[in-house]
């Protein structure tokens, strides 16, 4: 009876744990959509009709700075479109993401002790800081002057990865000692690092694979990441893992437009599992990320003519980037007049103007580092990830 037992526990732990797979994406332009009863609809029948159950939000430091989160009151509309992703739309978690331990101590950890609900919570504090993109980091770029500076810590790698290891071990402490995850998103990191970042004891890891649609491939995928997962096993204490993909233009929008959201999963799930090598053992696959909302093509839904309206992306190339000297933004199939705004990594308005199908905008006034590009016509936006060097 009791070996019955055992079996059959067995049976519902490994149904239970492919049942809760992660299998998620990033909502860019949060800011935007909190508050705006179609635009949330929209992003969650989007997540629910394409069986997605976790949603990391960006741009929350935006949120606060308009209606602080650390006030019961002002706070109510984001508790109540997570109490909706929950209750309503089969999101299972909610994850934040910051670029460091004080907006998590100072704003999210104050919310989630005002909000006694476990469905108004936030479940996962999402550390992104970029310590391995040199132009980043090094002198007078935002990392530089924002957070090593201060902190005497040198502008380079080593500085920022310093930063980051500090913060991500009192993100770890923070988050389990309230009862949510740690997350670290991570591109590139050698063996050293990999140890180091295990041994904070970060619940999860998400680790990039941001390959253009003409090389993905099982196998080039797995190759890609296999020297990643390789330098987390070194600490041998077993690390969660969650593989991200972009679908962005220069990525693989193409692909995802016409393939299962998942199918990448299962595809490196395979090849993992035929991996012989004994460093295996210490990883395990979670499930999917997808980067990002904005980029993902709006499959399975059932829109009215208003939503899909505001779901629309706007047609428009944006060239070179990486920039060095300028920036040419160039609408497609319009008229109109447009407006594109551009934001540093706190969420600070730095430029914005007004123009029709074309525009040139110098980037030589600004900071070498990582920005955020909005472009809006009418009620349909783009967002883009920008570096200037």
């Amino acid at each position: 009876m009791r070996k019955l037992f055992v079996q059959l526990l067995f049976i519902l732990m490994t149904i239970n744990f492919h049942a809760q797979n992660v299998r998620g994406f990033y909502v860019n332009g949060f800011n935007s959509i909190l508050g705006n009863q179609s635009r949330e609809d929209s992003l969650l029948r989007f997540a629910e009709n394409n069986g997605f159950n976790y949603l990391i939000l960006y741009e929350v430091h935006l949120v606060h700075n308009a209606n602080p989160l650390t006030n019961v009151s002002s706070s109510q509309t984001f508790a109540n479109f997570i109490s909706k992703a929950k209750t309503q739309s089969g999101i299972n978690q909610i994850g934040v993401a910051a670029e460091n331990y004080w907006f998590f101590s100072n704003v999210i950890a104050v919310y989630n002790q005002q909000h006694t609900a476990l469905n108004e919570k936030v479940d996962v504090y999402n550390f992104e800081f970029e310590f391995w993109i040199p132009t980043s980091v090094e002198s007078a770029a935002y990392y530089c002057t924002t957070y090593l500076q201060p902190n005497a810590l040198t502008c380079d790698t080593a500085g920022a990865f310093q930063f980051y290891i500090k913060n991500l071990h009192q993100i770890d402490s923070l988050s389990n000692a309230n009862g949510q995850l740690s997350e670290a998103y991570f591109g590139f990191f050698n063996a050293g690092q990999g140890n180091q970042i295990v041994q904070t004891g970060v619940d999860r890891v998400l680790l990039s694979i941001y390959l253009p649609t003409s090389n993905y491939s099982a196998s080039y995928q797995y190759n890609y990441v296999k020297p990643r997962l390789q330098n987390l096993a070194t600490s041998q204490i077993p690390i969660k893992v969650l593989p991200i993909y972009s679908a962005e233009p220069n990525f693989m929008k193409s692909w995802v437009d016409t393939n299962p959201f998942f199918e990448p999963f299962t595809t490196i799930e395979n090849s993992l599992q035929t991996e012989t090598a004994s460093w295996k053992n210490y990883i395990s696959l979670e499930g999917i990320q997808w980067f990002a909302y904005s980029f993902m093509p709006m499959k399975n839904l059932d829109l009215s003519v208003g939503e899909n309206q505001i779901q629309k992306k706007i047609n428009c190339n944006i060239f070179p980037n990486p920039s060095t000297h300028f920036l040419q933004i160039k609408l497609e199939d319009t008229q109109n007049e447009a407006q594109f705004c551009l934001y540093d990594l706190s969420g600070k308005l730095i430029a914005e103007q007004d123009f029709k199908q074309e525009i040139t905008v110098s980037t030589n006034e600004f900071p070498i580092g990582l920005y955020l590009l909005e472009v809006k016509l009418n009620d349909s936006e783009s967002n883009f990830k920008l570096i200037i060097e």
